[in-house]
């Protein structure tokens, strides 16, 4: 493709480029850059693709588009009024503008995602319809399943997987929204056929800077392109909106939007899309889902009040795309786990563990609530806060586990380039505050083994924060590391120490 042809729809400042120069390739990571490769420099939070120009040209860019002109630079250049909108188009445009051709639906909010994404995915399988899904855990596209490095992928990485469906005649695509990717115009060039918002709870705060600043950038998913704040090739009219009214900020959305192409969804009776007559216990829990199309009774299988909720947007969406009833309860009632998401772990003991990947106040506290159905001992929390996020969130995370466990751990998440003990500090501050019973470790799988250790039979042993994660990054890069496998190691190690039983 011509590169003209790659760039039309973007803002250009100048250029000094063979705009007929034929483009393989749309790149943003100069490491991956070839011959005839697009290579588009974006600023980035700790470096900037602009340094990493001239290494694109020696693996064989024939073209760098940057946001600031490089003097000297010796190739075809193309300045652009935004690098990321630029990315966003450039990829659309390489890769046939793939998005127009799937009815996409993004699920945006602070919890819930990935397991909305997951419940919506069954109910289209369950219609019988062909459908991909792109998210924090994993992707799945006709080329099969492959692990996320993160929830919204970048625009060149998210057209391909898009186009990747459009090839297989695939007819919904289902995307976790971050707001870093809405915010960093990830998800430009995507118009949606239904959006989902689920909640909005303190997280983020390190980018979006206060909570009518993460709100705003939320709301610009439900937007059309005009209002959304992004470039004009989102297009089209706004999505059809399924909004959680049980969320103060989705009903400040509901109200915004008024009636037409929205359904509210939650406990309260005047959502339209809701659950009645709940009943149930532990991972089992029956319900009639009633919708404005009807109602029909639902089996389900995952814990606790949050996934209710989860199950409810996933139908609110499906209700908007026209599925049919029958769809909705199969689909619910055939996910039976999300990996990292309230997971067991067996581990042939007579305690229970599980692990979660909840790594804010919200989803803390949701997740020890739920946790807390489940065991009829102590209930013991592994649990650590991020490092280079919102600081302000640590204390209160550490209240909300002194406050709901018999027994906090505190350790690690990932730190990135932070130093440990400044999070683990932030965190006790709140584990002193709420006068609960805490050990302070700061290596993970250390924690996890002081965790088990403390168990005795009846209790529940739950390790927050990583999920599905198979690495903790640190100062030194990223490690291996599973929560689930270390649990599992650490078991086999206990079982070691055991006495061997009498042969006679």
């Amino acid at each position: 493709m011509r590169l003209a042809q790659v760039l039309q729809g973007v803002k250009i400042i100048r250029h000094a480029a063979d705009l007929d120069v034929d483009i393989t390739s749309v790149m943003y990571d100069s490491r991956q850059a070839g011959r005839g490769s697009l290579f588009i420099a974006l600023p980035g939070f700790k470096s900037d693709g602009h340094d990493y120009a001239a290494g694109a040209l020696e693996r064989g860019a024939a073209a760098i588009v940057t946001e600031r002109w490089l003097a000297g630079l010796r190739a075809s250049q193309v300045q652009v009024e935004n690098s990321r909108r630029a990315l966003a188009q450039a990829a659309a445009n390489f890769y046939g503008q793939p998005a127009r051709r799937l009815k996409v639906v993004g699920v945006t909010g602070t919890n819930g995602k990935t397991t909305t994404t997951f419940l919506l995915d069954s109910i289209f399988r369950a219609a019988g319809r062909k459908t991909g899904l792109v998210g924090g855990v994993e992707n799945r596209t006709p080329a099969g399943v492959t692990r996320s490095k993160r929830t919204t992928p970048e625009a060149p990485d998210l057209q391909r997987l898009l186009a990747e469906m459009v090839e297989a005649d695939f007819e919904f695509a289902v995307i976790e929204a971050s707001s870093h990717g809405i915010e960093l115009s990830r998800l430009d060039c995507v118009p949606f056929t239904a959006a989902v918002f689920t909640n909005l709870t303190h997280d983020h705060l390190d980018l979006h800077q206060d909570m009518e600043s993460y709100f705003q950038v939320k709301r610009r998913l439900f937007l059309p392109a005009p209002k959304n704040g992004v470039s004009t090739c989102k297009g089209g009219q706004a999505p059809r909106a399924a909004v959680n009214m049980g969320d103060v900020h989705g009903r400040r959305l509901l109200d915004e939007l008024g009636p037409g192409r929205v359904a509210s969804f939650g406990s309260a009776a005047a959502a339209e899309v809701r659950a009645e007559n709940l009943r149930g216990h532990a991972w089992d829990s029956r319900f009639e889902l009633v919708t404005p199309a009807g109602s029909v009774p639902v089996s389900f299988h995952l814990p606790g009040r949050h996934n209710i909720d989860n199950a409810l947007a996933a139908a609110a969406a499906a209700h908007l795309l026209g599925l049919p009833l029958e769809a909705m309860a199969a689909g619910l009632a055939s996910l039976r786990s999300v990996p990292g998401r309230f997971e067991p772990v067996d581990v042939g003991r007579q305690y229970e563990v599980v692990v979660d990947y909840a790594h804010n106040e919200d989803g803390l506290e949701r997740t020890l609530q739920t946790a807390r159905q489940f065991t009829s001992g102590k209930l013991i929390l592994v649990f650590g806060c991020p490092g280079e996020r919102d600081c302000y969130k640590r204390p209160r995370m550490g209240k909300i586990a002194g406050s709901r466990a018999d027994l906090s751990v505190l350790t690690t998440d990932d730190c990135y380039a932070e130093e440990p003990k400044r999070i683990l500090d932030a965190a006790e501050q709140g584990l002193i505050q709420s006068g609960g019973r805490y050990l302070r470790i700061a290596d993970r799988g250390a924690a996890i083994e002081a965790a088990l250790n403390a168990a005795a039979p009846g209790d529940l042993v739950l390790i927050a924060g990583k999920g599905h994660e198979r690495t903790q990054i640190m100062a030194s890069g990223p490690k291996p590391f599973n929560d689930a496998e270390e649990v599992k190691r650490i078991a086999i190690k206990q079982g070691e120490r055991r006495e061997p039983e009498s042969e006679i």
